[in-house]
């Protein structure tokens, strides 16, 4: 059985990204969040179909938006370690590699 969890950022993470596309066009949050969720699923119901990056973590880029979900995973567990715009540099993710 999977064990999820989540790095207590990534709830900041998302909603960042809600609010910036909300900005932009009212609802255009909530379709990005959708995306994100299936993102989750995606990768809960695949975990290995992601390849590791040299940070260490698994990189699932989203389809419509240019958001990637990262995270860990060591054998039933996978952490959800960010959220990050797709051109941000991985060095943001040093601290919280999990």
């Amino acid at each position: 059985m999977l064990h999820l969890s989540y790095r207590p950022e990534v709830e900041d993470d998302v909603v960042d990204a809600v609010a910036w596309y909300d900005d932009k066009r009212p609802g255009l949050g909530d379709e990005f969040l959708l995306e994100y969720l299936a993102g989750i699923r995606l990768i809960r119901d695949n975990p290995l179909l992601f390849h590791i990056a040299a940070n260490g973590l698994r990189p699932c880029r989203l389809e419509q938006f240019s958001y990637i979900i990262h995270c860990n995973v060591d054998g039933n567990d996978i952490l959800f370690v960010a959220l990050m715009g797709g051109g941000r540099d991985d060095s943001a993710l040093a601290h919280r590699n999990g």
